[in-house]
């Protein structure tokens, strides 16, 4: 689901700038057909290289995951930070009662790869990300430290 959320999104934007999938994979990095890969859906996104899209489309990870409608926040800020990603998602498992290994049962992952997320060894992949933001019903780009505002649904109260 996630995958196709995100190829359709990623289109819809590079479309909207009129840029090319070779344009967009150069702003990116990439090869052409790696970028085209993504856009069409035959793989998942690397976080990091949707962060780049969304500071370059000027939008939030919300609004490409269909998340949010809203296509930005107020104040967003254009990097993740890790100190408030270990933090944050650490805050919004405990909030939930959910131990570690709960939390690892439930997203289908394993407890070592929770642990690593909160103690700051590795970043979520995009695919736990969207499955905390859809467990918890909160923003992703709350969780990557990216912005303040922390529930989806109380999102319109802030814009």
């Amino acid at each position: 689901m996630i995958l196709m959320i995100c190829f359709e999104k990623v289109r819809y934007l590079r479309e909207e700038q009129e840029l090319t999938q070779k344009e967009v994979g150069n702003i990116l990095g990439v090869d052409h057909s790696t970028y085209a890969g993504w856009e069409r859906g035959r793989d998942l996104f690397p976080l990091k290289h949707l962060l780049i899209l969304a500071d370059f489309y000027k939008v939030s990870l919300d609004y490409i995951t269909n998340l949010s409608s809203i296509r930005t926040y107020k104040n967003l800020k254009m990097e993740l930070n890790k100190d408030l990603t270990v933090q944050r998602i650490r805050e919004v498992r405990k909030e939930n009662h959910y131990t570690q290994i709960k939390l690892a049962e439930t997203l289908n992952t394993s407890h070592s790869a929770i642990s690593d997320y909160e103690r700051g060894n590795r970043i979520p992949p995009l695919i736990i990300l969207y499955q905390l933001s859809q467990l918890f019903h909160v923003s992703i780009d709350y969780l990557l430290g990216k912005t303040d505002l922390k529930y989806l649904e109380k999102e319109l109260e802030h814009i």
